[in-house]
């Protein structure tokens, strides 16, 4: 793995926190007499983050948006550590990260989804 998620000076806020499957692995189908047929349409399924950043200072946000173009958007893979179970994983970024201004000039709100690989 080339790259790796920068270490911030703060954690994600729990608030912001969500995670969850990357896809809905089921395949159904209806038979007769009301019955419905079940399978994993794959073996593996990949896990997927929502993280929030809360007010982290300008010099945090300046990482992130530094390894944000690094990574090119969601093109490259990158190792990201899990601040919930501190499990590392190969992720991408799924979609664009939002850089917000806080109320303090001096810190940023920042929020990104992560998709495993």
């Amino acid at each position: 793995m080339a790259y790796t998620f920068p270490t911030l000076s703060r954690k994600p806020t729990v608030d912001g926190w969500e995670e969850g499957l990357a896809f809905d692995p089921t395949i159904s189908s209806d038979a007769e007499g009301g019955y419905k047929q079940t399978r994993p349409r794959c073996t593996r399924i990949p896990d997927k983050w929502s993280v929030a950043y809360k007010a982290i200072p300008t010099t945090d946000k300046a990482l992130v948006r530094a390894f944000e173009k690094t990574v090119k958007g969601g093109t490259e893979i990158f190792a990201w550590t899990n601040p919930d179970d501190n499990t590392a994983y190969n992720v991408r970024f799924k979609g664009l990260v939002s850089y917000k201004m806080h109320s303090n000039n001096d810190f940023w709100n920042v929020n990104f989804s992560l998709e495993e690989v």
